[in-house]
């Protein structure tokens, strides 16, 4: 029961991102779920400037870098392979606040085996989904 909770609150801030990002201005596609699963939640563009973006909701005071899939990985990982820049987490936090922390940093925590990241870093660290959008169209 609570797995399909998580996932129905996951597809509900994947939608909630895709609008947001729609009102500022971006194209913003929320990919499709398949058996085989999915590389990534969103993919947005503005000016010629495309992000690929994993959506997650924590239920707790940290993001859990364990919730960061291999197929995710890999598929992140490609994204720079094939000449693009920009890959983030949205992290939508107990308190309801979306904060953007990029691929490249969560893949250097994985890497010194971190296991999570606490809210209070999160927020000291990372920007409110607001001011990414801020700065320069969000990236």
């Amino acid at each position: 029961m609570a797995a399909n909770t998580n996932r129905k609150d996951g597809l509900r801030f994947e939608a909630e991102l895709c609008e947001k990002l729609a009102e500022h201005g971006w194209w913003a596609h929320d990919m499709a779920q398949s058996a085989a699963g999915q590389p990534s939640d969103v993919i947005a563009v503005k000016n010629n400037k495309a992000v690929l973006i994993d959506c997650k909701v924590c239920a707790s005071d940290k993001f859990q870098l364990s919730r960061i899939e291999p197929n995710q990985e890999t598929a992140m990982d490609l994204w720079f392979e094939r000449g693009n820049e920009f890959a983030f987490f949205a992290v939508k936090l107990s308190s309801g606040f979306i904060y953007m922390i990029s691929w490249k940093e969560l893949k250097l925590m994985k890497h010194e085996k971190v296991s999570f990241v606490p809210e209070g870093y999160i927020t000291q660290r990372y920007p409110l989904f607001t001011q990414w959008l801020a700065k320069n169209g969000g990236i």
